[in-house]
C-alpha cells in the first residue's frame, strides 16, 4: 500500500528544506520525481541529490514561480509529460515577508496572497485536469494557519512570524476542503499537512533562545526534525491513505493540541 512503482508525482518547492526529503522519500519507494522549485541553484543541487538517492524511480527537476501563472502551467505540463503523465502534486512552497505587523505594505501583502493563495489554487487545479484516473494532491500548510504566533516566543529584536504567511495558510486549509469535494468525484483526494516549528539550521544556531522556546511549547519537547515531514506528505500520496481526502493533519510535536 506504500509503494509507488510507476507513479510519478510532482513536488513544488522540492529543493527546499522540507520538501528534499520528501523527493527522498518519494524515489526510495518506487515513484518518479519531478522536482519544481524556483531558485535553479538550489534546484539542481537538489536533482543532483535526488538522482544519486535509492530507489528504482526516474528524476526530473523543471522551474517553476508561483507568482506567475505562465510558469505555474509550464511547470505542471512539462511534470506530465517527464514521465508520460502523473498522478501525484506535493505542493511544499510559501511565502513569507519577515515584516513586522506595522511595517508590512499592501503590495508585499499581496504578493504573499498571490503566491500562497492564488498560486496554490492555481497550481492544484492544473495537476488535477491532468490526473485521468484519479490521483492524490498534498498541499503543505503551516501551525500558523491554525494557530497564532505567541509573541512571547521571540527572544530580542526577533519580529514574529509575519501575518500575511498565516493569513494565506489558513485559507490553504478551507481551499482542501473545498476542492476535496470538487474532486472527490474524479477519484481525486486533496488534503494538507501543516508543519509544526521546522526552523533552518541557519535560524537554529543564530537564535537558540528562540528554538528553547519553540521546544518548551511541544508536547515532544524538541523542534521538529528536517525529514519529519516527508513520512505524513507521502503517506497522504499513497494508497494506504486511499479513504483519507479533505484532512489537514497536524505535523507539529503537539503544538495545536495543547
Amino acid at each position: 500500500m506504500f509503494q509507488m512503482d510507476g507513479r510519478t508525482v510532482l513536488v513544488a518547492g522540492g529543493a527546499g528544506y522540507l520538501g528534499t526529503p520528501t523527493c527522498l522519500l518519494l524515489k526510495a519507494q518506487g515513484a518518479n520525481v519531478v522536482i519544481a522549485d524556483r531558485d535553479q541553484d538550489r534546484l539542481a543541487a537538489a536533482l543532483e541529490t535526488v538522482t544519486a538517492a535509492p530507489g528504482k524511480g526516474g528524476v526530473a527537476a523543471v522551474p517553476l514561480d508561483m507568482a506567475d501563472e505562465a510558469s505555474i502551467l509550464a511547470c505542471v505540463e512539462q511534470a506530465a509529460s517527464a514521465f508520460g503523465g502523473f498522478s501525484g502534486l506535493i505542493g511544499a512552497t510559501a511565502f513569507n515577508s519577515g515584516k513586522a505587523f506595522d511595517a508590512l505594505d499592501a503590495e508585499t501583502f499581496d504578493l504573499a496572497n498571490r503566491i500562497n493563495i492564488t498560486g496554490t489554487f492555481l497550481l492544484a487545479r492544473a495537476a488535477a485536469s491532468r490526473m485521468s484516473s484519479g490521483g492524490s494532491i498534498v498541499l503543505y500548510s503551516s501551525m500558523y494557519g491554525v494557530v497564532s504566533p505567541d509573541p512571547r516566543n521571540y527572544p530580542g529584536e526577533m519580529t514574529p512570524n509575519a501575518i500575511e504567511y498565516g493569513v494565506g495558510k489558513a485559507g490553504l486549509n478551507q481551499m482542501v476542503r473545498y476542492m476535496a469535494g470538487h474532486y472527490g468525484p474524479k477519484n481525486i483526494r486533496v488534503n494538507a499537512l501543516y508543519p509544526g516549528p521546522f526552523p533552518h539550521e541557519g535560524v537554529q544556531k543564530a537564535h537558540p533562545d528562540f528554538i528553547a522556546n519553540l521546544e518548551a511549547e511541544t508536547m515532544l519537547g524538541r523542534i521538529g526534525r528536517q525529514h519529519e515531514t516527508a513520512g505524513a506528505s507521502v503517506f497522504l500520496i499513497t494508497d494506504a491513505a486511499s479513504y483519507i481526502t479533505g484532512q489537514v493533519l497536524g505535523v507539529d510535536g503537539g503544538w495545536t493540541a495543547w
